[in-house]
Order: C-alpha cells, then structure tokens, then sequence
C-alpha cells in the first residue's frame, strides 16, 4: 500500500493511424514519474456505478477494453480514498486478465490518498469531480485487499485465495509464528462475522507486529498492529482494520 503527493501532468501524443484516427495528443498524469493515467479525457463518461476504470488505455487506438489490465476500483473509508484492483469484476472473470491492476499496484499495493490530497487529484481529473460520491469499500474487498495487499502474495493469487503460507515466513517481531498465525485467522474470521468495521491511521502508542519473509533480502510484512496489549490485522501495513459487533 502506498500514497503520493507528487502528481504531474504533460501532453502526450499518440498514433491511432491504424485506426484512421489520427494523431491526438491527451492529457497524461503522472505519480512518482511514472504514467498513471494515460489518456485523462478519455475518461469522459466512463466511470458507471460500480466505480472501476481503466487508467490505462490502449495506446494504439483510444478505446476502453481493447487492451486488457490496468483497471482500478475506487473506493472511500473513514476519510481516506482508495484505487484497489477491481475485485469483483476479476471474479466474473478470474482467467481472462481483462481487469487485472495496473503494474504499479501489482508492485506496490492499494493507492491511497486522503481526502484533502483526493480533492488535489480530482482538479487534475475532472471525470472523478463528476462523481456526487465515492462508493464504501465493502468488507468483503476489505477481506480481499487484506490479503491481495501483502509481500509475496502470502494468501496467493485472488480470487483463489489459500491459507496463509507458514513455510514462507522465518520469524515475528513478536510472540512465536504459530500464535501470529492463529490471530491472523481469528481477526480474519472475526471480519467476515461483524456488522461493522471502520479503518483507522495507526496512532501513538500502537506498535506494529512484523513477520519475516524468507526471502534473499529478508522481506518485512506488517501484518498486525497491538493497542494495549490487543491484536488487530494492519492493512497494508498502514492502516488498522477495528470491527464492531
């Protein structure tokens, strides 16, 4: 999971000769250097009800679908805003790849961006100020970005998801390995049972729990955070998922 503030934009040209559509140049925006969205007026009336676009489009012709990935599924939390993989519409077609996320999600997990920040970002894509609001992220993408957003997929490839890998990981931060693992299962089952959940900003006082991955430079998953002695599940390691009964 991460955040920026470095948004940049530039014109960019592209060559849709083969399609007897010339040579327009759009709007590009950019987020740490790199192309977020290509293409930003062609965003005009693209974001239905369910929220998912694709950041991305084809750069040989302009035309949503017709090269596969790159879709994100905007979403809204207790303050903050979210591009996560369109979840649901993997699902409907777990094999084809046609909404897998774009590479930079794959690589760094979930943007998010406060909404102060998101306020910046929509003056930038006017297409995401149409919208009168963001729709909840929903507990079950809780639950599925919970365990899509973790080093080395630990939970494997959504949406078959498996249980966690325990021969992947060396040693915790704190308590003994099989204990992490049985909190990480009861909080993930705790979850999936309450009525309401909310996401928080980790504060002062709570401390993170860190698996080790084996891995050639020992990677660090954050995966719980503890308040007063407690135990809860850290998303992406940055924010803590509390539930309600």
């Amino acid at each position: 999971m991460w955040t920026s503030t470095n948004f940049d934009t530039y014109p960019k040209q592209f060559d849709f000769t083969s399609s007897e559509r010339g040579k327009p140049t759009f709007t590009a925006l950019k987020i740490e250097g790199k192309d977020f969205i290509n293409m930003v007026e062609q965003l005009d009336g693209e974001i239905g009800d369910e929220q998912i676009f694709q950041t991305i489009i084809c750069d040989h012709c302009g035309i949503h679908h017709c090269a596969s990935g790159n879709w994100v599924a905007l979403r809204q939390q207790n303050g903050y805003v979210f591009f996560i993989p369109a979840f649901e519409a993997i699902a409907d077609e777990p094999n084809s790849g046609e909404y897998d996320p774009p590479y930079s999600l794959q690589q760094k997990g979930a943007l998010w961006l406060p909404l102060s920040e998101f306020d910046n970002f929509k003056k930038i894509v006017p297409e995401l100020a149409k919208l009168k609001s963001i729709n909840t992220l929903t507990k079950s993408e809780l639950i599925w970005l919970y365990k899509w957003d973790t080093p080395h997929k630990m939970f494997g490839d959504f949406p078959n998801f498996q249980p966690v890998r325990k021969n992947h990981v060396l040693v915790a931060s704190e308590l003994d390995n099989e204990t992490i693992f049985n909190i990480i299962e009861q909080k993930l089952a705790e979850l999936e049972n309450i009525n309401e959940f909310t996401i928080q900003a980790l504060a002062v006082g709570d401390s993170i729990i860190s698996l080790y991955l084996d891995d050639i430079n020992t990677t660090e998953w954050k995966a719980l955070y503890k308040t007063d002695n407690q135990y809860g599940l850290l998303l992406g390691g940055t924010f803590k998922i509390e539930t309600k009964s």
